[in-house]
């Protein structure tokens, strides 16, 4: 009967089992990483990669907090353009952050947008249009001093007439409230704007600065 020669080599087992390259189970495991340890190793392969310097755990770290820190900034940013009522005090309207890069009262043809807004339903843009010529007239009569980084409770405030002060309140909502905009109300704000006439066709001395 032969004899068996093979003979297990302990030594080189156990050298094969404590080489990672063939630890063939963590692979197919996934590996037990977490996301952070994920994040650090990457950055510290790529810097290395990059510019052949090996980070100290420090580093990692302060790069790591200034990336948590700039989404949380960017984050930020797009809560407060695109739903600014979060960020006011209170819930209160009044505090509404107002962004103006797109309103303002010089050259524009109100009477001709308001007219095509009406035509097309687009009531949400006649109810913008029609304040924004309200602040134009009351420019034009010099009761506000009109500039493109005043918000509506400025200009409420400077001029101080309920027929306005509801103009702005039906302004803000539409514009950052997210509340639906009516014939019905573009009708309110035509009679306001027309309350205010009495002000806006006797030009007053100019209002002081805020």
């Amino acid at each position: 009967m032969p004899t068996d020669t093979l003979q297990l080599n302990q030594e080189l087992l156990t050298a094969l089992q404590s080489d990672p390259q063939y630890n063939y189970d963590s692979e197919l495991a996934g590996g037990s990483e977490s996301l952070l340890e994920w994040l650090r190793r990457v950055i510290i392969e790529w810097i290395n990669n990059q510019f052949d310097v090996v980070l100290e755990d420090d580093v990692v770290n302060y790069i790591l907090i200034g990336m948590g820190a700039l989404l949380v900034l960017f984050l930020a940013y797009l809560y407060w353009r695109f739903r600014p009522k979060l960020f006011v005090r209170g819930g209160n309207e009044d505090d509404i952050p107002y962004d103006v890069q797109e309103d303002t009262i010089y050259g524009v043809d109100f009477e001709a947008d308001i007219a095509k807004a009406l035509r097309d339903n687009d009531y949400r843009q006649a109810v913008r249009l029609i304040y924004l010529q309200t602040l134009l007239h009351l420019q034009n009569a010099s009761l506000i001093d009109w500039q493109p980084s005043k918000t509506p409770v400025q200009y409420m405030r400077q001029v101080n007439n309920p027929a306005f002060t509801t103009m702005s309140h039906h302004f803000v909502r539409v514009r950052y409230g997210n509340f639906e905009a009516s014939k019905e109300l573009f009708d309110e704000m035509k009679e306001l704007q027309s309350a205010l006439s009495p002000l806006t066709s006797h030009p007053s001395p100019l209002v002081p600065h805020e």
